[in-house]
């Protein structure tokens, strides 16, 4: 069933990224086609297609496409610094969820700003999310070499990843999502 599930989640994401703008994430596509979210399938996915995924972003298809979205030609001499900030973006750019990137994001300025990193009660506090989705955040974090939960012997639970700056190439944990009116959501660059 699993499989099934993984083809058919494939599918649907090698369609959305070879249409205009859409940059549409593993949990976007699975929130479409009302999959309960599996963070293991998620991963497995995302790191089976990430090539693919490069590839639809870069692919003359995709870029005169992208131009027309803009109303305007693509400027040719760009093509090479778009393949190169293509070539940065990481999986976490489309392997994880708007929240996980909100708790990265949250713990990167505390660590910019020189503060202690912040206790996930108070990462749910200041975010709006719900405690048990910051765990569970931290959690995928560490899956992607962001932060090292350890043994809990830290005072938040967890530390940044030596390397963790890695994440931060191309989209890093940024996005920009288009929320249409019937309720679709995808992300754009």
């Amino acid at each position: 069933m699993e499989t099934k599930t993984a083809d058919r989640l494939r599918e649907f994401l090698l369609r959305e990224w070879s249409s205009g703008l859409r940059l549409t994430t593993v949990p976007q596509a699975m929130a479409r086609l009302e999959l309960a979210d599996d963070v293991r399938l998620r991963w497995r996915v995302a790191k089976g297609l990430e090539a693919l995924w490069r590839d639809a972003l870069t692919s003359p298809e995709k870029r005169r496409r992208i131009a027309q979205a803009l109303g305007r030609p693509f400027d040719e001499s760009q093509i090479e610094q778009f393949r190169g900030q293509v070539g940065t973006w990481n999986i976490a750019a489309v392997a994880l969820s708007e929240d996980e990137k909100l708790v990265a994001r949250h713990i990167l300025l505390h660590q910019q700003r020189g503060l202690l990193l912040p206790h996930p009660p108070d990462t749910a506090k200041a975010l709006g999310i719900p405690l048990r989705k910051v765990q569970r955040a931290l959690r995928v974090l560490a899956k992607v070499g962001f932060v090292d939960l350890g043994d809990g012997g830290s005072s938040p639970g967890y530390v940044l990843t030596e390397g963790h700056e890695e994440l931060l190439e191309g989209l890093g944990f940024m996005f920009h999502t288009v929320s249409l009116e019937t309720g679709e959501q995808f992300g754009v660059p």
